[in-house]
């Protein structure tokens, strides 16, 4: 079946489109089947059709290119089992090396490739084997250590690459050498070292004919070879040190099996490190994968002291901390962790190189999940923002936005909770704890505020409170309100989480947590007041009170709290203060003397003076001077004023 068969006669058509989509995909289409059909779609009417089609089109680009890349990787396996099985046959050492520099060029689509070695005697190195070389000068040239591109791998032992051979100013070239690159049309090179051990003993060359940047991709891959390499020409030195001697011919094959067997490890590993760092795998699958490839305990530890996963081996967790092998968790020149392995027997060079590689593995995943979480928590922080904020939310996309964090879902009760506090990573903190809830947490116009879900806004404000003054080492104040059901309400809520903190400050309750509904009255009628107008509410109401008691060690303001809390029943009050009625009518005589008059019962009056009651309950407490021993202890309704001191 052709294209032209499958091709839509109409875009109008959503099904024959997508079916055309899924054509090209199995048919492995260029790309420019597809911008065709993306082209075609600019006659629609804008609308969910042609959303839809742009979506299926961007969805098949990215499953092409999946798809290019999956086909990509399996070639490069492919190439690496060949160059693997190439090392178990007794060819020719040139015809392998030829097969390598074959398969590099074919792999990175290069215009030549080339292998350099290290000449014994002088320690030039020179051309062994090349391929797509088009002059003789090129295939016959040797450099100094340290001069090109070839003596600086080798000289360094590192991996280099330059877009322009002859312009780049780190490169030391020697003058017949650039001419015959030069003669050669070569611009841009990448190489790499060959190396047996920790000995470099050649270098692996990928050139173009055209400025390129040869990316981590490709030195990698350039690496893998370059190492296959290697082992082809150790191999061909084993096979020509071979003597008569039995115990010649045992080292000969303990060395093949080593190298074998590091070939074999190599492939394991990139079999089983690759899925996890493309899938995202948590630390906790790398560990365990590391420990059983090499039999031994792992740890891997990210930020301070975090461990972040364990796999038991063959000796315990801390004994691998205390004396195991350490891998950095390195990228960009910044460690993020380490990886730790342990056990018995001592690691080979081909073990610790794959634990080097699964140190990278966990590193991309450590990344990973620390962008993960700044996209998230920069998300859940506009969130907050959007809905808490002086402008009018977009109530709809908010709810969605909400939902996707399946927080403050709809009829499930939150409290605004606002704190403030000296520690400078209040919000930080603030924002943990917020986490461990369920709950969020961001700046708002200057205030730290939490959303929690929970039906007591003042128990909920006090356990943040403590938390927060624990994690802080600083005292936390907290005022909140709620609950609420729904994000308008929420919205609200903070509101008077606001106020319910600010009076918390003004009524010099630092460091206390509290809801606004446990305020009273003073929650609703006072919102701007200050420190100073409470007080000199409190003292204008109750400052003959409070001074008659200190001076004659009296009980004349509790009694008025306990009158007005038994309904102004004169019997009822004189039961809780556990006194004869006369006794209490004797008091309220003297209040009406302290006071000026009896007009403080008058219901015109009764409010001021309950108002600066509650007022004076919800101030800190301080130790009074001792009163006069009576005949029965106090009520509770009298004590929070028994023991307080007047404001002045």
């Amino acid at each position: 079946m052709t294209a032209e068969i499958l091709r839509p006669s109409t875009v109008d058509t959503p099904v024959e489109v997508l079916a055309y989509l899924t054509f090209l995909l199995a048919e492995e289409a260029p790309e420019a089947d597809f911008d065709a059909v993306e082209t075609s779609l600019h006659t629609l009417p804008e609308g969910d059709r042609k959303t839809l089609l742009r979506r299926a089109v961007r969805d098949a680009r990215t499953v092409r290119g999946i798809l290019a890349r999956r086909a990509q990787r399996e070639r490069e396996t492919q190439a690496l089992y060949e160059t693997a099985r190439d090392l178990t046959s007794l060819r020719d050492v040139d015809d392998v090396l030829s097969a390598i520099v074959d398969r590099v060029r074919r792999l990175l689509a290069t215009d030549s490739t080339y292998i350099a070695l290290i000449d014994d005697d002088t320690g030039d190195a020179y051309m062994r084997v090349t391929a797509g070389t088009v002059t003789e000068p090129i295939r016959s040239v040797r450099q100094r250590p340290g001069s090109g591109v070839g003596g600086r791998v080798i000289a360094t032992g590192r991996p280099f690459a330059t877009t322009n051979y002859l312009a780049d100013p780190r490169i030391h070239r020697e003058t017949q050498v650039a001419s015959a690159v030069g003669e050669d049309g070569v611009v841009s090179i990448a190489g790499v070292p060959m190396k047996l051990g920790s000995r470099v003993i050649g270098a692996l060359f990928a050139a173009d004919r055209h400025e390129r940047t040869f990316d981590q991709h490709d030195i990698a891959l350039l690496t893998s070879l370059a190492h296959h390499a290697s082992v082809v020409i150790d191999n061909a030195r084993l096979f020509g040190q071979v003597g008569s001697t039995t115990e010649e011919l045992r080292e000969a094959h303990a060395q093949l099996s080593a190298q074998r067997h590091a070939l074999e490890l190599a492939a394991t590993a990139h079999e089983l490190l690759m899925p996890l760092a493309l899938a995202g795998a948590d630390l906790g699958e790398v560990a365990d994968t590391m420990a059983r490839l090499l039999d031994g305990t792992v740890a891997l530890e990210t930020g301070t002291d975090r461990v972040a996963a364990t796999a038991p081996g063959g000796i315990p967790v801390e004994a691998v901390f205390r004396g195991g092998t350490v891998v950095p968790l390195r990228a960009g020149g910044e460690t993020h962790g380490r990886l730790y392995f342990g056990r018995a027997e001592p690691l080979t060079e081909t073990e610790l190189g794959t634990l080097e590689r699964a140190a990278q593995t966990a590193t991309l995943l450590v990344l990973l999940e620390r962008q993960t979480a700044t996209v998230e928590q920069d998300l859940r922080h506009e969130l907050v923002e959007d809905l808490l904020g002086d402008r009018e939310p977009d109530w709809a996309s908010l709810r969605r936005r909400a939902d996707r964090f399946t927080i403050l879902t709809p009829g499930e009760p939150h409290v605004a909770v606002v704190v403030s506090g000296d520690a400078p990573d209040l919000a930080a903190t603030a924002e943990c704890t917020a986490t461990a809830r369920s709950g969020l947490a961001s700046e708002v116009d200057g205030h730290v505020v939490l959303l929690l879900p929970g039906c007591d806004a003042g128990a909920t404000a006090r356990a943040v409170a403590a938390d927060l003054t624990a994690k802080t080492n600083t005292s936390v104040t907290a005022g909140a309100a709620g609950p609420a059901h729904d994000l308008e309400r929420l919205r609200a809520t903070h509101r008077e989480a606001v106020r319910c903190h600010r009076l918390l400050l003004a009524l010099g309750r630092a460091g206390d947590g509290m809801g606004l509904d446990e305020l009273g009255v003073v929650g609703v009628v006072l919102e701007h007041a200050g420190p100073e107008q409470l007080h000199r509410v409190v003292r204008r109401a109750l400052g003959p009170l409070l001074d008659y008691d200190a001076e004659h060690r009296s009980a004349l303001l509790a009694t008025v709290e306990c009158y007005f809390d038994r309904g102004q029943s004169p019997p009822a009050a004189a039961r809780a203060l556990g006194i004869h009625v006369n006794t209490l009518y004797q008091r309220l005589d003297r209040i009406d003397r302290v006071l000026d008059g009896a007009g403080w019962r008058e219901p015109e009056h009764t409010l001021d003076l309950q108002v600066a009651l509650q007022l004076y309950r919800l101030m800190p407490a301080s130790p009074a001077p001792a009163r006069a021993t009576r005949t029965s202890a106090p009520s509770p309704s009298t004590s929070s004023a028994a023991h307080r001191t007047p404001p002045t």
